[in-house]
């Protein structure tokens, strides 16, 4: 069993305030997740601790799975729960680009499940956003060899999404990307083409392509099947239609993060719609994105239009798009251009 908390504790050791206090934290909880995993001795006080330790914590975004790991130290805990929430943790801890210690969770996590192959998928992309190249290739690999391997439904879902991860490493990734999204548009794979379709765009926008980057985000809206996925796509088209300097583009796309996020999405668009109206000097749209108290002081979060305009706005075509995508037909989604 991979010592994850013994590798969170040296990290708490080498940084020092709210960082260290966290990790040290995790360890604590990870450390009576292993002795309950290795039916050691001490277990109750060490899940007695890992609580206290969660709950000295605070509302940090990692104590509510911390929280649930700490709550199965003192039962006897079953293995796929415990590689689920260690994931989750990993997760988490990723989104703050606190990649060592995501990486030493999932060690534990593969450690629990070795055969799954979403864990050696998720530490192949913790491995690419670490600079480790190599070794991110290799778990891309193990994860496409898991995913032939396991059972018959939902096969080669990972190892589509493995191939998109791969692409990123190549020599000219945008290229290997428009590759790896044909083929999972012609395997059917609508999620994958979508993944790789945000990677894309994310591609285009660092090279100054923002039309392109509009929009593969657009088609991976539309192919996205969940609403939070379809509104995080309309936020980042939203971000790549202000960074080109088509404000009206970004209203479109908003207003489609609007109709078809759930509550928090819906919530930042309302706050992103009123600040990008009042740096377009629309009083009416201050006034309507304000909300009946008046102007929140949550605005514009970085959503202010470029310097520059562009002649010929995106906005006529991601109003279509919108319809769309807030009343999809029953047939698929639109073809990738």
């Amino acid at each position: 069993m991979p010592d994850a908390a013994g590798r969170l504790q040296r990290i708490a050791a080498e940084t020092a305030g709210e960082h260290a206090r966290r990790a040290a934290a995790g360890a604590v909880v990870l450390r009576g997740v292993q002795a309950a995993l290795a039916g050691g001795e001490g277990v109750r006080f060490l899940a007695a601790r890992a609580l206290a330790e969660v709950e000295a914590l605070g509302p940090v975004p990692e104590a509510r799975v911390l929280l649930a790991l700490a709550c199965m130290v003192a039962a006897e805990p079953e293995r796929g729960r415990v590689a689920g929430l260690a994931a989750a943790y990993a997760g988490v801890l990723e989104e703050s680009s606190r990649y060592a210690e995501a990486g030493a969770v999932l060690e534990l996590a593969r450690g629990v499940a070795p055969e799954d192959a979403e864990l050696a998928l998720h530490a192949a992309r913790l491995a690419r956003k670490s600079g480790e190249p190599e070794r991110a290739r290799a778990l891309y690999r193990e994860a496409a060899a898991l995913d032939a391997a396991g059972p018959p439904a939902g096969a080669g879902r990972i190892a589509r999404l493995a191939q998109m991860g791969e692409a990123l490493l190549a020599g000219q990734p945008e290229r290997a990307l428009s590759v790896a999204v044909r083929e999972a548009v012609v395997s059917g794979d609508a999620h994958a083409a979508a993944v790789g379709l945000e990677e894309r765009a994310r591609l285009r926008r660092s090279a100054g392509n923002w039309r392109g980057a509009a929009r593969d985000l657009a088609v991976a809206a539309l192919r996205h099947h969940g609403r939070v996925d379809r509104a995080r796509a309309a936020h980042l088209l939203a971000d790549v239609a202000v960074a080109g300097g088509d404000p009206l583009a970004a209203r479109e796309a908003l207003l489609a993060a609007l109709a078809v996020g759930d509550r928090p999405q819906q919530e930042l668009a309302r706050a992103r719609l009123q600040g990008l109206s009042r740096d377009l000097g629309d009083r009416l749209g201050v006034r309507r994105w304000g909300g009946a108290g008046g102007a929140s002081p949550m605005v514009s979060l970085g959503l202010r239009p470029a310097g520059r305009r562009v002649e010929r706005s995106l906005a006529p075509v991601l109003a279509r798009w919108r319809g769309v995508l807030e009343n999809p037909p029953d047939a698929p989604a639109a073809r990738e251009a």
